[in-house]
């Protein structure tokens, strides 16, 4: 009889032991929830202030006439094309004889050269394109 009174003591300890977590887990779900709570409505709020798109800077038409009755072909390369001598083409008036090209830039100082025939570049200072 020793050893089922023996079994009998160690096991009412245990019960009483698992029944105090049960009771822990018990109110820590109830404080746990009110502060979970409060950290989905902010969530929650943001999901709802989606952020403004950014407004796309305004782009002005600009245009490039050069006087270059020679060349073949005509170029334009400036801080707007990182200096590109075949990236933008000017097309040749034949009534006129100029070379034009129209291209719509953001607002801004623009240093710039015409380039004749891929090569040879306009003499003197960079001009300077206001938009």
């Amino acid at each position: 009889m020793a050893k089922t009174t023996t079994n009998k003591a160690a096991k009412a300890p245990v019960k009483k032991a698992a029944a105090k977590p049960a009771a822990e887990k018990k109110a820590c779900t109830k404080a746990c929830a009110k502060p979970a709570a409060k950290k989905a409505a902010p969530k929650a709020a943001a999901e709802k202030k989606a952020p403004a798109p950014k407004a796309a800077a305004k782009k002005v038409t600009v245009e490039f006439i050069a006087d270059c009755p020679l060349a073949t072909t005509v170029s334009v390369a400036g801080t707007f094309n990182n200096w590109a001598v075949d990236k933008d083409m000017l097309k040749k008036d034949k009534k006129t004889g100029l070379w034009t090209a129209k291209m719509a830039l953001a607002a801004g100082d623009y240093e710039y050269k015409f380039v004749c025939d891929g090569k040879n570049w306009d003499a003197g200072d960079n001009k300077i394109k206001h938009v």
